[in-house]
């Protein structure tokens, strides 16, 4: 799998959230990002966003600041710059955190699979303002015709990263738990619903 700053930036910040650590500081960050407002994180964090050329609607432009209307991608390859202060930021508020049951590649798959549906869905126009990832799933899941039991097996990952986030685990070890979100993984790769 390739790495990105996308996936390690928000991979460490679920890892805090796990380590039960209360997020004191860089929440809103967080939020945006997660939920693929590019366009707020860009202006909370402040970093300067890289020269793009933007073909959209017929027309072509020269790009150096992030578009509240950007496309997701747009959005998150503007985003990079930010992502790697806000990366360094974390590290230097949070410091370095060692999980004893889930490996730093799990973290970033976690880190991608909830960013990847909804820039899928966001792209496609399925959802409304800040919509919960159970929706996303099924209005995404609706559309691209994936079968019911493919759905659940989505809304199974759905629930792992939930638990990474703090809430109660289904299963007693987190490996049995791992088992299903890397189903739930392995069906967006097969859909080609992934980011990167």
């Amino acid at each position: 799998m390739k790495i990105s700053i996308i996936d390690v930036a928000i991979g460490y910040m679920l890892k805090v959230l796990k380590s039960g650590t209360k997020l004191s500081k860089y929440q809103k960050e967080f939020a945006a990002i997660r939920h693929g407002n590019y366009f707020d994180f860009i202006n909370l964090v402040g970093e300067l966003t890289p020269f793009m050329i933007v073909y959209h609607e017929g027309r072509i432009t020269q790009e150096i600041k992030a578009q509240k209307g950007d496309i997701d991608f747009a959005g998150l390859l503007k985003a990079e710059p930010s992502l790697k202060v806000f990366y360094k930021n974390c590290l230097q508020w949070y410091g370095k955190i060692n999980d004893p049951d889930m490996a730093d590649e799990v973290f970033s798959k976690v880190a991608l699979f909830e960013i990847s549906l909804r820039m899928h869905a966001n792209n496609n126009h399925l959802l409304g303002e800040r919509e919960n990832l159970i929706e996303v799933i099924d209005k995404l899941c609706s559309f691209k015709q994936l079968s019911p039991s493919e759905t659940e097996t989505l809304q199974k990952g759905r629930a792992f990263v939930n638990m990474v986030k703090g809430h109660k685990r289904h299963f007693s070890t987190w490996t049995e738990d791992l088992i299903e979100f890397e189903n739930a993984f392995e069906i967006i790769k097969k859909h080609q619903l992934t980011i990167i």
